[in-house]
C-alpha cells in the first residue's frame, strides 16, 4: 500500500473530555410541522381559529411558494398536510369573543337558521331549498356543520374523541347593563359525530360541557370527520379533539421510541424564532383553555397544547436534558424570574405551587436557559450583554444554580471580550453558530483567557447547527448544486431547494463529519443541538406522517453515535486523501482500546492503513448510504450496515500479506474502528 494511504494518530490529544452535550436536538415551536407531528392529537386546528397565512419567511427558506407546497414536493409525507375544517351546508359562521369563551377567547358560532330561510322563501313565493337550490319538499329540518379530511385511522388502536360543545337558546330582554342573558334549560340537542364508519349522537345543552366518546377501529384506512346537527339555533364549538389512547401523556408512542434511538442529550425549547413571542403563562394549564397563538415569525396556528410541562414530560419520557430557550425582548426579567420559579421552585411559593395545581408537584430542577434568540433584531451587543446581566440576576433569585448560554452570534467575534467583559459574569456558555474548524479555533482562546483571569469556565455552544451543504462530488443530476447556499430566494425549483439537499445521506455524512470535529474540540465545545428534531423539510432527525415515525438519514447518524459515544479524549488522524476523514478516541479516565472514526465521503472503495499497534483493528460497527442523493422514507430504508467482511483486506490476500491495519471503506460510509 501506498504511504499516501497511511494513517497517522498525533501526539497531541484534548485535554478535556468531550460529553454528551453535543448530542443535542431542537424543538421550535410554530414551524416546520414538528410539534404536531410528534403530539398525538390528529384534528388540524382543533379549536376552530381561522388560520394565519405562512408568511414570506417560511417560503423563502424552502424556495417554492405556496402552490408547490404539496405531495410532488421532495420533502412531502401526510406529516406535512393542513386539512382544515370545511362547512357542511349553509351555516351562519361567527367567532364570538368573551361570551360562550371556553378555549381561549374565541369559540366559533353555527348558526342553523333553515327556519328563518324557509320562511323567507315563503314570503317571497320561492320554492327553493336555500341548501341546494333544488325545490324543497317540506320545511323539515336540516343539516349543517363541519368536516375534516385526512383522518389516519390504525386496525386495533382505541381513538378517544371529546368535544367542548354547547348550543345558544334565547336571550332574555336587555337590563339596565344593556346586555340580554343567555335562557338556560336542561333540554339537550344532538351533535351527530361521524369518524368514517363509526358514530355517536351527543348532547348539547345550552351550557358548553366536554362531551366524550371512544371506539376501536377495525381497519387501517384514511376517513373523514364529520359533525353535524339539524336543530334550528346556533352550536358553540370551543375545541374538539382525537387522540390515540397510547399516546403517552400526550407524545406518540412511536415518536417516543425512535426519539430514544436518537438519544439526545439536551433539546432546545421552545424556538428559535418563536421564542421572542414566547408568553409562557400561556402555554400552561388546561390544554383546553389555552389561547392559541399564531406563529408570528414564520405564519400559520401554533395550537399551543404543548407548553413547559408537556415539554419536560418529553424529557422524561425520552431521558434528555431540558434547555429552554426564554424571551427577552418581548418579556422582561420579572417574567422570566416567575417562570423559573414555576419550573424550578418547590410548591410553597406562587409560581411553584401554581405547578402543582397543574400536576406535578415536584420541581423540574432545569439548569440550562438560552438567552433568547438572534438578539441582534432589537440591541446592540453592548445592549444585549446589559440585558443578559438584568435577566440573569433576576432569575437566579429564583433558582441559584441555573445556568446561562448567550447568544453572542449576531455580533462579530471581534466583540466578545467587550461582551465577556459586561457580562461573562453571569454566563457559563456563549453561543456560536459555527462550528468550522478554523472559527472555533479563533473563538475558543478568547475563553481560554478570559476564564483563566476571572477563575471562570465559560464554554462554547452551538444551539442551531445545521451540516454543511457541500458535495465533493456532482450528483447524478447535473442540475442540483454541489454547494447549496440559503439566500432568500424562491426559485420554485425543487432540484436546487434545501429539502432535497438536507434529506440526503451526502448532509448526514456532513453531520457526521461535523459531529467528529465537536468530539475532536474536547470539552470547551460543551453543547449543541442539531437543528431541528422533526418535520422541518429534510433538516431533522425524525420523519413523523400520520401513520409511522422513522429516523431520517441524519437520525440514522444520530442513533450510531448514540450506540457508541461515550466522554472521551481525542486526537486528530493525519489522512493524505482529502475524502477520508478520521478521528482517535480514548474513553475519559479508563484504560481501554484506542477508536478511529472514518467518514468516506467519495462514491468509491477507500483503502486506509490504519496505525500501526500491537493489537488488531476490527470493526465496531458502519453505515454507508445507498447513494449520495439517497433519502430515507417510509417505503425504503437507504442506510445500510456495513458487514465486517467488506472491510476485510482482497480475497486471497491473508492479513499478513495486505498488512494488520489494511481495511476497505466502503463509498458512502462512517465506520468505526478499535484494536
Amino acid at each position: 500500500m501506498n504511504q499516501e494511504n497511511q494513517l497517522h494518530i498525533a501526539e497531541e490529544w484534548t485535554d478535556i473530555p468531550a460529553g454528551a452535550g453535543i448530542f443535542g436536538n431542537f424543538i421550535e415551536s410554530g414551524f416546520g410541522r414538528q410539534v404536531p407531528g410528534m403530539w398525538s392529537e390528529m384534528l388540524y386546528n382543533r379549536a376552530f381559529r381561522e388560520i394565519p397565512p405562512y408568511k414570506r419567511a417560511t417560503w423563502e427558506w424552502l424556495g417554492i411558494d405556496e402552490s408547490r407546497y404539496n405531495p410532488e414536493a421532495p420533502f412531502w409525507h401526510s406529516g406535512y398536510e393542513e386539512n382544515d375544517w370545511t362547512v357542511i351546508g349553509q351555516p351562519a359562521l361567527e367567532h364570538t369573543c368573551g361570551t360562550y369563551t371556553y378555549k381561549g377567547s374565541t369559540s366559533l358560532l353555527l348558526k342553523n337558521d333553515w327556519k328563518d330561510r324557509n320562511r323567507a322563501c315563503q314570503d317571497t313565493g320561492s320554492g327553493a331549498d336555500a341548501n341546494t337550490g333544488a325545490a324543497a319538499s317540506s320545511p323539515e329540518e336540516k343539516t349543517c356543520g363541519l368536516m375534516q379530511k385526512g383522518i389516519h385511522l390504525q386496525a386495533g388502536k382505541n381513538y378517544q374523541f371529546h368535544l367542548l360543545a354547547g348550543r345558544i337558546d334565547s336571550q332574555t330582554s336587555a337590563g339596565l347593563d344593556g346586555f340580554g342573558d343567555s335562557v338556560r334549560n336542561e333540554e339537550k340537542k344532538t351533535v351527530n359525530v361521524q369518524i368514517g364508519t363509526y358514530a355517536a349522537a351527543l348532547p348539547v345543552a345550552t351550557d358548553v360541557q366536554r362531551l366524550n366518546w371512544s371506539f376501536t377501529a377495525n381497519r387501517t384506512e384514511t376517513v373523514e370527520i364529520r359533525m353535524t346537527f339539524s336543530f334550528p339555533g346556533t352550536l358553540v364549538l370551543a375545541c374538539a379533539s382525537l387522540m390515540p389512547s397510547d399516546s403517552l401523556q400526550g407524545w406518540r408512542s412511536d415518536v417516543v421510541e425512535q426519539l430514544r434511538r436518537v438519544h439526545p442529550s439536551v433539546v432546545r425549547f421552545p424556538g428559535g424564532c418563536f421564542t421572542s413571542f414566547y408568553n409562557w403563562e400561556n402555554s400552561i394549564g388546561d390544554r383546553d383553555t389555552r389561547e392559541p397563538q399564531p406563529s408570528f415569525y414564520w405564519g400559520g396556528l401554533e395550537e399551543n397544547d404543548v407548553g413547559l410541562d408537556e415539554f419536560m414530560a418529553l424529557s422524561d419520557l425520552v431521558g434528555f436534558a431540558p434547555q429552554i430557550c426564554f424571551n427577552m425582548m418581548t418579556s422582561t426579567p420579572f417574567r422570566a424570574r416567575q417562570m423559573v420559579e414555576y419550573l424550578n421552585a418547590d410548591e410553597n411559593t406562587g409560581m411553584g405551587r401554581l405547578r402543582m395545581l397543574n400536576g406535578h408537584r415536584a420541581p423540574y430542577g432545569v439548569k440550562l436557559f438560552e438567552m433568547d434568540n438572534e438578539p441582534g433584531r432589537k440591541w446592540s451587543g453592548r445592549e444585549y450583554a446589559r440585558q443578559c446581566v438584568f435577566f440573569a440576576q433576576e432569575m437566579r433569585l429564583a433558582s441559584p444554580g441555573i445556568q446561562f448560554l448567550m447568544a453572542c452570534y449576531s455580533y462579530p467575534p471581534e466583540e466578545l471580550p467587550e461582551l465577556l467583559d459586561i457580562a461573562g459574569g453571569v454566563i457559563d456558555y456563549v453561543i456560536y453558530r459555527d462550528g468550522r474548524p478554523e472559527f472555533v479555533r479563533r473563538i475558543l482562546p478568547v475563553l481560554r483567557e478570559y476564564n483563566r483571569k476571572h477563575g471562570t469556565s465559560i464554554r462554547l455552544a452551538d444551539t442551531e447547527w445545521l451540516p454543511d451543504c457541500t458535495s465533493p462530488e456532482p450528483y447524478p443530476d447535473p442540475e442540483i448544486p454541489t454547494d447549496f447556499r440559503w439566500c432568500g430566494v424562491i426559485t420554485n425549483d425543487y432540484r436546487k431547494i434545501f429539502s432535497t439537499q438536507q434529506r440526503s445521506w451526502n448532509y448526514a455524512l456532513n453531520g457526521a463529519h461535523r459531529l467528529l470535529d465537536y468530539i475532536g474540540y474536547g470539552g470547551e465545545f460543551a453543547l449543541a443541538n442539531f437543528n431541528n428534531m422533526c418535520n422541518t423539510w429534510g433538516q431533522n432527525v425524525i420523519e413523523a406522517t400520520k401513520d409511522v415515525c422513522y429516523l431520517s438519514c441524519m437520525g440514522k447518524v444520530f442513533a450510531f453515535f448514540a450506540n457508541h459515544f461515550e466522554p472521551c479524549t481525542a486526537a486528530a488522524v493525519q489522512s493524505a486523501d482529502p475524502l477520508v476523514f478520521a478521528l482517535a478516541v480514548k474513553a475519559a479516565g479508563k484504560e481501554g482500546p484506542v477508536r478511529i472514526f472514518l467518514v468516506n465521503h467519495a462514491s468509491e472503495d477507500k483503502k486506509v492503513l490504519l496505525p500501526e499497534s500491537g493489537t488488531t483493528w476490527r470493526l465496531i460497527d458502519g453505515l454507508a448510504g445507498k447513494g449520495r442523493i439517497c433519502a430515507e422514507t417510509k417505503a425504503q430504508d437507504t442506510v445500510r450496515k456495513i458487514r465486517p467482511e467488506e472491510v476485510r483486506p482482497e480475497q486471497g490476500q491473508s492479513e499478513r500479506e495486505a498488512g494488520a491495519g489494511e481495511v476497505l471503506l466502503p463509498p458512502l460510509s462512517i465506520c468505526l474502528f478499535e484494536n
